[in-house]
This record gives C-alpha cells, sequence and structure tokens, in this order.
C-alpha cells in the first residue's frame, strides 16, 4: 500500500522534471487557491461573529461607521503612547 508521503514525493519528482515556467504556473494557481481559501475562511469566522454580537442585519454603511470609529479610538490611544 503506498503512503501519502511515497505519493507526495512521487508528485514531487514529476513537478521538478517540468519546465521551470510550468512549475511557476503551479505554484501561482497553489497560492491562488489558498489565498481563496483563506478569505473563504476569515469570511465564515467574521460571520460567525457578526452572527454572535447579533450584527448580522447591520447595514454596510452601520458596519463601516463601526470600523472607522475603532480605527479612530485605536489611533488616538496609540497616539496618547
Amino acid at each position: 500500500m503506498e503512503t501519502v508521503d511515497s505519493r507526495v514525493d512521487e508528485v514531487a519528482q514529476e513537478i521538478a522534471s517540468w519546465e521551470t515556467s510550468r512549475q511557476e504556473n503551479l505554484l501561482q494557481k497553489l497560492v491562488d487557491l489558498n489565498y481563496r481559501r483563506g478569505l473563504k475562511a476569515l469570511s465564515k469566522k467574521i460571520q460567525k461573529r457578526l452572527t454572535a454580537e447579533g450584527k448580522m442585519k447591520q447595514s454596510i454603511d452601520e458596519i463601516f461607521a463601526e470600523l472607522a470609529r475603532t480605527r479612530e479610538e485605536v489611533a488616538a490611544d496609540d497616539y496618547l503612547r
């Protein structure tokens, strides 16, 4: 039975034999997929937090106004230090 590590090694060997441009294309696709995955995870966390805080029905304008106030408070606090 083939282990995951041996399969990964096999795939890595195959990829290493590719032309550089093809390897770079694969790497860019991996970066893009991981970026999208990260954004989806972040979105789910934000939705969960807003739901827990009862803010899912807030308008975008209200949310951005609250974020602006928070940013100003943090900046003012940093300025006093």
